[in-house]
């Protein structure tokens, strides 16, 4: 039974992981090309990605220790 709930929780935090990704392609490729962006928007300023990460931390030692 281990095992099986070893690999939900590396597929949980790989596609946590695949979101992060893609966000920082966003805010690194796609958004800076916009031509009638705002200057002051907030959406790619590292706060949200770091939201993101103590996301996935908290929810990979939540799904681990319910696996133990």
């Amino acid at each position: 039974m281990k095992k099986p709930a070893l690999y939900v929780v590396a597929g949980v935090i790989a596609f946590q992981l695949l979101i992060i990704a893609g966000t920082l392609v966003g805010c690194f490729t796609v958004y800076p090309k916009i031509t009638n962006r705002d200057p002051g928007d907030g959406r790619c300023d590292g706060e949200g990605i770091t939201e993101l990460m103590a996301q996935i931390t908290a929810a990979s030692f939540a799904l681990y220790a319910g696996e133990k």
